[in-house]
C-alpha cells in the first residue's frame, strides 16, 4: 500500500547554522568592531547631515537661512528612532480593519 506525503528527514538538523550564516555573523562582527572605532565622528556627521548646512543672509527684510545642503530627513528620522524607538505602525485594510504592526 502506498503512503501519502514525503519523508523530510534529510538536510541540515534543525537549529544548526550553515556556512553562509556563519560568514554573515563574522561579517557583522567585523562591521560592528570597525564602526565602534569611529563611532563619535560617524554620529556627529549624521547629526550634521540631519540639520543641513546653512548660513544666515541679511537682506532688507531681515535675516534668512540659506541652505547649501538641505537637511536630510531620513537621517534625522533614523537618529530619532535610535533614541526614542521606532513607533508602532498601523495598517488599515478595506472594510475598516486596522492591524498594528511591530516594525523593527
Amino acid at each position: 500500500m502506498a503512503r501519502s506525503g514525503t519523508n523530510h528527514k534529510g538536510g541540515r538538523p534543525k537549529g544548526s547554522i550553515g556556512p553562509t550564516a556563519i560568514k554573515i555573523v563574522e561579517a557583522r562582527k567585523f562591521l560592528v568592531e570597525e564602526i565602534k572605532k569611529d563611532l563619535e565622528p560617524i554620529v556627529l556627521a549624521q547629526k550634521e547631515a540631519a540639520k543641513g548646512l546653512w548660513y544666515e543672509e541679511i537682506s532688507n527684510t531681515g535675516k534668512k537661512r540659506v541652505y547649501q545642503r538641505e537637511p536630510d530627513l531620513k537621517t534625522g528620522e533614523f537618529l530619532i528612532n535610535q533614541v526614542a524607538g521606532k513607533p508602532k505602525e498601523t495598517l488599515e485594510m478595506e472594510g475598516g480593519i486596522a492591524i498594528k504592526l511591530d516594525v523593527l
